[in-house]
């Protein structure tokens, strides 16, 4: 079996089914009025998704932010993004990750925790992820390879610290 690499549009799916359902309530976030998050914890790792949701309860972009291994002792968030395939090509995916950015930084500089890293490892075959993650992570990523999929990869990595900082 071909191992991939986490696919964040399958969280996109999840989240819109568990939204419909009434199994989930975003909450309105603090910077942004027209974006929401919902904190939950899957196999008891904090995750941050960041949802744009229409009037109608149509998810049109999200921004997934999830606890990882510490980056120089400092906390580390795995960023995914995703947008549906009709609302794509609209400047959807960088805006999402710019505003879950900013809510997050907001959120954790009130939880007294200033410094943090932020991480995107996006295939090396998917050149529109790249652009996203070069316009809002960082526009110097590392090549590598996937530990679990085996696949080449380019990893951006960003240090969020307090404004001069």
């Amino acid at each position: 079996m071909v191992q991939q690499l986490t696919d964040p549009s399958v969280g996109l799916t999840s989240f819109q089914q568990a939204l419909g359902d009434g199994e989930i309530s975003p909450v309105r976030c603090k910077l942004d009025p027209d974006l929401y998050v919902l904190v939950d914890e899957p196999a008891g790792t904090p995750r941050f998704t960041y949802a744009r949701i229409e009037e109608d309860g149509t998810v049109t972009a999200i921004a997934i932010l999830a606890i990882v291994e510490p980056m120089e002792g400092l906390p580390c968030f795995q960023l995914g993004y995703a947008v549906p395939e009709q609302y794509r090509n609209q400047g959807r995916a960088k805006k999402v990750v710019k505003a879950a950015l900013a809510e997050h930084q907001h959120g954790f500089a009130n939880a007294n925790v200033h410094t943090f890293y932020v991480e995107a490892v996006v295939g090396a075959d998917n050149p529109i992820s790249q652009a996203v993650a070069a316009a809002t992570i960082s526009d110097q990523p590392e090549a590598g390879s996937d530990k679990f999929a085996e696949v080449p990869v380019l990893q951006y990595v960003r240090k969020f610290e307090p404004a001069g900082g």
